[in-house]
């Protein structure tokens, strides 16, 4: 389940309340007309003196000041000493900001326990963020024990009070079955009466359930529909499915421009799937003008948050040249950060680099130990390579058994050339050696039980 950020600050809000529902003080009115001018100074002034003298109402207002530091230093140490005596005699807003105090643990040490103690007192009086900060804690442990059935309470009681992020999160416990029988039909109904209120993980939600057919009978047309009204404010994954909507034509024409459009939008956020869905773009000129330089731009994006798939591009625009001048030394580098990630075509193309010599020194057993990686994913080339080492002993020690067993895999998922060195090695083999690497090929491909990666 999504987190959410859980400050809310009642500051003002308080302040209003206090001010309207007593007969002040000249002192305490005085306080509130420095506050309302920004003058924090001015206000402290007036209120320690009647904080000090045990006025509830401006021992929360000194401690809203020293909580959120304005005029003076943040210090929320000081700003619980004056929270606390209001919250201890009922103040919902002071219960709950104590709560926030020791849920953070910004400036005083972090006490999951007391926070769910102050939590419970302003939930109980009905405070919607509180209940819902209680049900974040009781769904993830924080200072108890996961909760389940608490969670949902609290969520339930907050839902009702309109708190949409509340609405949300029991709509995704209805959508997965979380401690309560799944009901697509509850969950939708939840995310709805969030995303009317604008809440766009909930907007979301709506719109992968109608393209998903979560539930419902799939409808591309309410899923772009939603997907739209979230991508608009800014929810990255809703602009990049989005994306992906115009892209292939889901639904709707395919519509390069608002693929594009929308591409942009999740890729300026740093989203790296939708960076690399640019970068190749550019490359193949899907809708624009091929652009090598912006290919590469995106790609590097991506793959310096450690996408493997843009490193793997990066490594082979570098390695054959495309739209830039070859470097085998630099493609070596972006070969081997794909390859450690699990690349199967990294890993095979970063063999033969080291089997060949290209950008660095012939090493045989590199180039074995990377085509076995590959070649144990499926990838038929890879196979096909390892068979030849095996064969010529190249890098490990010759085994004809071994060579036929990985030729006959990568004939059997389609590679041709693999086909061709597994009728070369049968007229070459002993039969002994054929039968034995037949039954390690057979009892490999059985375990294996997949489609080649040679298409990646």
């Amino acid at each position: 389940m999504d987190s959410f950020v859980r400050r809310i600050l009642f500051g003002l809000v308080g302040l209003v309340a206090t001010a309207n529902s007593i007969a002040v003080a000249d002192d305490f009115k005085e306080g509130l007309e420095a506050f309302g001018d920004q003058n924090y100074t001015g206000a402290l002034a007036a209120w320690v003196p009647l904080a000090e003298q045990g006025d509830l109402n401006a021992m929360y207002n000194v401690g809203l000041i020293y909580d959120e530091g304005l005029g003076v230093a943040e210090d929320k140490a000081r700003a619980l000493e004056w929270y606390l005596p209001p919250a201890e005699e009922g103040d919902v807003s002071a219960q709950f900001n104590v709560a926030i105090i020791y849920d953070f643990g910004t400036g005083v040490r972090e006490n999951n326990a007391k926070a769910i103690y102050w939590y419970t007192k302003a939930a109980e009086q009905a405070d919607e963020q509180a209940q819902y900060n209680l049900a974040l804690m009781y769904a993830a442990g924080e200072g108890t024990k996961v909760n389940i059935d608490e969670a949902i309470k609290w969520y339930r009681l907050s839902a009702d009070l309109g708190l949409a992020a509340a609405q949300h999160n029991l709509g995704h416990i209805y959508d997965v079955g979380e401690g309560v029988p799944e009901d697509n039909h509850e969950a939708m109904a939840l995310f709805k009466r969030a995303a009317m209120q604008g809440y766009a993980d909930s907007q979301y939600s709506i719109a992968l359930m109608y393209e998903e057919g979560d539930g419902f009978i799939e409808d591309y047309l309410s899923a772009i529909d939603w997907y739209t009204k979230a991508a608009e404010q800014d929810h990255v994954n809703a602009q990049f499915n989005l994306a992906i909507m115009y892209d292939v034509g889901e639904g709707i024409a395919e519509d390069d421009e608002q693929a594009l459009k929308w591409y942009a939008r999740a890729a300026e956020q740093g989203h790296s799937d939708s960076q690399l869905s640019l970068g190749i773009i550019y490359e193949n000129g899907d809708g624009v003008e091929v652009d090598m330089g912006a290919a590469m731009r995106w790609y590097r994006r991506a793959a310096d948050q450690g996408h493997r798939d843009a490193q793997y591009a990066i490594a082979l625009m570098l390695d054959e040249g495309i739209g830039l001048p070859e470097d085998n030394t630099a493609a070596i580098d972006w070969y081997t950060r794909a390859a450690k990630q699990g690349d199967a075509m990294a890993q095979n193309n970063l063999g033969a680099m080291y089997d060949e010599g290209e950008g660095t020194s012939m090493n045989d057993k590199e180039a074995v130990k990377w085509y076995r990686l590959s070649a144990n994913q499926g990838n038929t080339i890879a196979q096909n390579n390892l068979g030849a080492m095996y064969f010529a002993g190249e890098g490990i020690r010759k085994n004809s058994a071994e060579a036929y067993k990985w030729f006959y895999i990568a004939g059997e998922l389609g590679n041709e050339d693999a086909r061709s060195n597994l009728t070369l090695a049968e007229k070459r083999l002993p039969g002994s050696h054929v039968k034995k690497g037949t039954k390690l090929a057979l009892k490999w491909l059985k375990s294996y039980g997949a489609d080649s990666t040679d298409t990646h």
